[in-house]
């Protein structure tokens, strides 16, 4: 389908909005200086939400949809055909109920009927219903792609962390019974030095008192017996 007969068979739908068509103006890359006087490196970037956008009409998927139906197009005089003979009356000045009747007899006109028109309708929504039915299967698939993985790296990644917080939990009550064998350990060092220290002194003063009997005896031998 070429661009010019798709833009055609577009406007039998909607009205191209020449202001939509403009390219949008250039944001301006220029940053104010900061109070200092300095020029800041990077802009914070805005806050992201997590709520989708609202839906609105894109031409990408216009472009697919209407393609599809051209391709469907049925011989003759169809639904499509009457939906241009609407668009063509719009310009007259008559009501919504007297351009159907007027281009419903356009179409008997040119060999059709209002049953023709109805199944047509109604065979060109089932075009679309099988573009959704596309689509649905692509999103699927991409959703599988994008999230489906991202959300087992991240069951994965949980897991990670519950099982490293079980070994610092481990590893915490570890180092809690270590402390307490240190302090229990100092303790002891602290009544064995205790001990060692009592039980030479005992040694010391009783050696010193045996000692000091006995040279005491030695010193008044030699002093008695000259």
């Amino acid at each position: 389908m070429s661009n010019g007969f798709l833009k055609d068979f577009k406007s039998l739908f909607i009205v191209v909005d020449e202001e939509s068509t403009k390219p949008a103006p250039k944001a301006t890359s220029a940053t104010k200086p900061s109070a200092d006087g300095k020029t800041p490196m990077t802009q914070p970037k805005e806050a992201v939400s997590d709520t989708p956008s609202p839906g609105k009409v894109n031409d990408k998927f216009l472009n697919v949809l209407f393609s599809a139906i051209e391709k469907n197009n049925q011989e003759g005089f169809d639904y499509l055909e009457f939906r241009n003979s609407l668009q063509s009356l719009k310009e007259m000045n008559m009501d919504e109920a007297t351009r159907f009747k007027s281009a419903m007899a356009m179409a008997k006109s040119m060999g059709a009927s209002m049953a023709t028109i109805v199944t047509s309708g109604q065979q060109y929504l089932q075009v679309l219903k099988t573009e959704q039915g596309k689509f649905d299967e692509a999103m699927k698939n991409q959703r599988s792609q994008q999230i489906g993985n991202k959300e087992q790296q991240m069951e994965e990644f949980s897991n990670a962390v519950k099982a490293k917080e079980e070994e610092i939990k481990k590893l915490q009550q570890e180092i809690e019974q270590t402390k307490q064998k240190y302090v229990e350990l100092s303790q002891q060092i602290k009544d064995a030095t205790r001990h060692i220290e009592s039980t030479k002194n005992d040694f010391v003063a009783s050696y010193e008192s045996l000692a000091g009997q006995i040279q005491g005896d030695l010193n008044k031998i030699q002093e008695y017996m000259k």
